[in-house]
């Protein structure tokens, strides 16, 4: 019996789909050929892709209006507050400033501290 033999049609691609050289300098005006010329005839491959502009001109700029954004509070109290707070950080895992954050916003939303006041009792000018 003979082997039974498939004949399948050819794919063959184009050379030029298969060609993976850069554009020669100044073929069709193509933009990647014109920025090469401009950077000296040395092409990164990203000449086409533009992007976004920067919003700010460096990083310094960057870091000081994110700076004029935020405020920083400083805060202080007992050592067995501050262990306390360290350790529901280390268990949800997160600093101890996204802990801060959350714990002051919730505090905001649930109370009217204008009206209620502070919790617990003063003793000398300070809250107990």
């Amino acid at each position: 019996m003979p082997a039974l033999q498939l004949v399948l049609p050819e794919f063959a691609a184009p050379e030029a789909a298969n060609d993976c050289t850069p554009p020669e300098v100044g073929s069709n005006g193509d933009s990647c050929a014109v920025a090469c010329i401009a950077n000296g005839g040395e092409c990164t491959g990203n000449e086409k892709r533009k992007g976004r502009r920067p919003v700010h001109a460096s990083a310094a700029a960057r870091k000081a209006a994110y700076r004029a954004e935020k405020k920083r509070i400083d805060y202080t109290d007992k050592p067995a507050i501050a262990a306390t707070l360290e350790e529901i950080a280390a268990e949800l895992d997160c600093s101890k400033n996204e802990l801060m954050q959350s714990l002051v916003r919730f505090a905001l939303t649930n109370r009217n501290w204008k009206t209620v006041g502070l919790y617990g009792a003063r003793n000398n000018g300070v809250l107990q």
